[in-house]
């Protein structure tokens, strides 16, 4: 199939050569002897570096853009990014209007330029590539893998977790595939649809599709009804009548609009549904999320949420269509940019949306109680280390984008909303961006995933932790979350070097949480090969992409991921999870006093400093409650407490505790002798035997004497 042939542009190729010729090896900004000026790089080297063809389209639009004193910051010429000086031109010319501040770690230029120059690079024409053929389910052999590991056999797994076996999703193709999403189909978890960047290939979204629970995958293209030139930034969902829904980034040279897409066969074939984003042209990194309850009064309500320059956006589908114009929800707290937001909803259609702000380094959130019609001031989740993205060795290219991956569950006693996301460990020496390990592949700084909860509905969050802290120098990243809505059970994946000596290579991990995050699985290896992104013939320019995803419902999960095992092209790649699908949940309290034992059945914890404690993994039944330590009594001595699918919480003790004393005792040599040990004397008996009680913890001088006698030693030191 031939591209549109809308998308083809007229080339003068004899004056495109003509103009290199008489650029070639000329420093454009820098005049002779002016030392002051930035040195910008020679367009022959520009054109070297971005491979582009002697008298391509592309070497033509990079000698068109080298206006850099005009146009670029002189900081611009000495930073060291993906996104060239050239392209940095193209897009001011197009978006005078944009904040391009030195003070905000984006500069004010779109994340998505990093994929327009990796689509521009692999199309010098600069005209869209061919289609590829559509493909049915079971059309592309698996690689060889192995079959579902039991989880006593796999590395850190869950007691509860099966990881089944490893999956090609985007099929055996050469292009390079990155940055994916993936959803069950909530109503029949048959039916599996994801989508990923198809950069260079078409340059148009890759849609993958499954109707065996995801035994086997077909996989299209999106059509291309307004004559993008590319796309990006897959998101893909269900609405309760089958039909999957996709969105998209549409961009046309620096035009950047959300496009959105349905498809009525399960995924197979797509047709054009409207531009989200209405006459919006600087946007990026949208996500898009349906409400799937079917207690909302907004059931299947599709959101998205997104930001055009600086400002955070959000809009919806009802059955009425979207709405005309987009609902602005990031205000003066935003100082950056609000890149990196998600969009998610409960069971009472309450909607949340989420995005980080590179100026502040604050997280947020906003809540819309009418179907997304308006929405509340935002509240801040945390505050992050680092902002906007973060180096380390196995992800130094295009770096880490630091974004919140939310969730909200509620129930007839719960109100809880959660956020995770990426950002540096917090520790001494790893609080800034300064502190980024970057290529170092010993500094002792790393990176985490961090989760916070909320349980009244968002109107204030506790303090974040960190879910896996090891203590060793790896990192994580590219983490994406997830609540299974018939459960409440909490499940994120990420990936991780843990497993690597030299920091670089990855595996994926999962791990869960079914007492609403405050305890959380041992994390389990999902992926059976490692992934390297650093070494020769990895896409260096795109490497893992921003994001993974994470579906699940019912204790069945379905991470995907980009996956370069056997240093193969980048492709897209999941493994069924299956979760124990019987419930647990925990009763909390306090103990009284700290570091006493509580136990309940089986399990057991210790009361922290507070006096809090927490006992998880619990099925429903009646549980005897009871705290223990030494010196105390407790009132009451226990507690029946019955768990029923909810978690308890409010089972409190008041502890009685006195100070524990302790005796020194000893033979004095003769009877009738006083022994002394602080303030305290104790007489030797007949057998000269003496013992001194009453003492406290310390050190003591212990001292004998009697009239007529001397002592060998006259005295011992004895600390208790």
């Amino acid at each position: 199939m031939t591209p549109n042939p809308l998308h083809r542009r007229a080339i003068t190729i004899a004056v495109v050569a003509l103009f290199l010729v008489g650029f070639a090896g000329t420093v454009l900004a820098v005049a002779p002897g002016d030392a002051e000026r930035p040195a910008w790089p020679t367009l022959a080297d520009q054109i070297a570096k971005a491979k582009a063809p002697r008298g391509s389209a592309l070497a033509k639009l990079i000698a068109e853009n080298q206006e850099f004193d005009k146009y670029l910051r002189p900081d611009e010429a000495a930073k060291s990014t993906i996104v060239p000086a050239w392209l940095k031109v193209w897009y001011r010319k197009g978006h005078p209007e944009a904040s391009y501040s030195a003070d905000d770690p984006t500069g004010g230029y779109p994340h998505v330029l990093k994929e327009i120059l990796e689509w521009m690079e692999t199309h010098p024409d600069l005209r869209p590539g061919y289609y590829e053929a559509d493909r049915q389910p079971g059309w592309d052999p698996q690689p060889e893998g192995e079959e579902g590991i039991p989880p006593s056999a796999r590395e850190g797994a869950e007691p509860d977790a099966t990881v089944g076996t490893n999956l090609r999703v985007s099929g055996s193709s050469t292009a390079r595939r990155s940055e994916s999403d993936i959803r069950v189909n909530y109503w029949n978890p048959q039916y599996i649809i994801s989508a990923s960047n198809n950069i260079g290939g078409t340059g148009f979204q890759a849609q993958f599709w499954s109707t065996d629970g995801g035994a086997t995958w077909g996989q299209t293209t999106l059509p291309n009804p307004l004559s993008d030139e590319m796309n990006s930034d897959p998101t893909v969902d269900w609405t309760s009548d089958g039909t999957a829904w996709s969105t998209t980034m549409g961009i046309i040279g620096n035009t950047l609009k959300i496009r959105s897409f349905r498809s009525t066969d399960k995924g197979a074939t797509w047709t054009y549904d409207a531009t989200v984003s209405g006459s919006q042209t600087n946007t990026d990194k949208q996500m898009m999320w349906v409400d799937h309850s079917a207690t909302s009064a907004y059931k299947d309500n599709i959101y998205v949420i997104w930001h055009n320059g600086n400002p955070v956006y959000m809009n919806r589908r009802n059955s009425s269509g979207w709405l005309a114009t987009p609902v602005q929800v990031s205000g003066t707290q935003t100082t950056g940019t609000g890149i990196g937001g998600d969009v998610r909803t409960n069971s009472a259609g309450d909607v949340f949306g989420f995005w980080p702000d590179t100026g502040s380094r604050g997280l947020y959130v906003v809540k819309s109680t009418n179907g997304g019609t308006s929405y509340g001031a935002a509240v801040k989740i945390a505050t992050s280390y680092d902002s906007y993205d973060i180096g380390v060795p196995s992800f130094n290219s295009r770096r880490i984008l630091i974004y919140v991956s939310g969730g909200a569950y509620k129930n007839g006693t719960k109100d809880n909303v959660y956020a995770t996301w990426t950002d540096l460990s917090g520790e001494t020496g790893c609080t800034s961006a300064s502190n980024e390990p970057g290529s170092s592949t010993t500094s002792a700084c790393k990176t985490r995933i961090w989760f916070a909860r909320s349980t009244n509905g968002g109107t204030s969050w506790l303090a974040p932790v960190k879910i896996n802290n090891q203590s060793s120098l790896n990192d994580q990243f590219n983490q994406w979350f997830v609540v299974d809505e018939s459960t409440g059970r909490l499940a994120v994946m990420y990936y991780d070097t843990v497993a690597d000596s030299t920091r670089k290579k990855t595996d994926v991990y999962y791990q869960t949480s079914t007492d609403d995050g405050a305890t959380w699985s041992a994390a389990t290896k999902v992926t059976t090969a490692m992934t390297d992104e650093t070494v020769s013939g990895a896409d260096s320019g795109n490497q893992y992409g921003d994001y993974n995803s994470l579906s699940g419902i019912a204790g069945s999960f379905f991470p995907s991921w980009t996956d370069r095992r056997n240093n193969a092209s980048e492709e897209i790649w999941t493994a069924k999870i299956s979760e124990s699908t019987t419930p647990t949940y925990s009763i909390s309290g306090s103990a009284g006093t700290s570091g006493a034992t509580v136990t309940a059945g089986s399990a057991s914890a210790t009361s922290d400093a507070s006096g809090n404690y927490t006992l998880s993994g619990l099925v429903n039944g009646t549980y005897t409650v009871t705290p223990t330590k030494s010196g105390c009594t407790f009132s009451p001595a226990s507690q029946s407490v019955t768990v029923s699918s909810a978690n308890r919480t409010g089972i409190n003790f008041t502890a009685s505790c006195s100070t524990p004393t302790y005796s020194i005792s000893g033979n004095a040599g003769t009877t009738g002798a006083t022994v002394t040990a602080g303030g305290v004397s104790a007489t030797s008996d007949a057998s000269s035997n003496y013992s001194i009680a009453g003492l406290a913890a310390g050190t003591y001088t212990v001292s004998p004497s009697k009239s007529g006698c001397t002592f060998s030693p006259a005295s011992q030191s004895v600390t208790i």
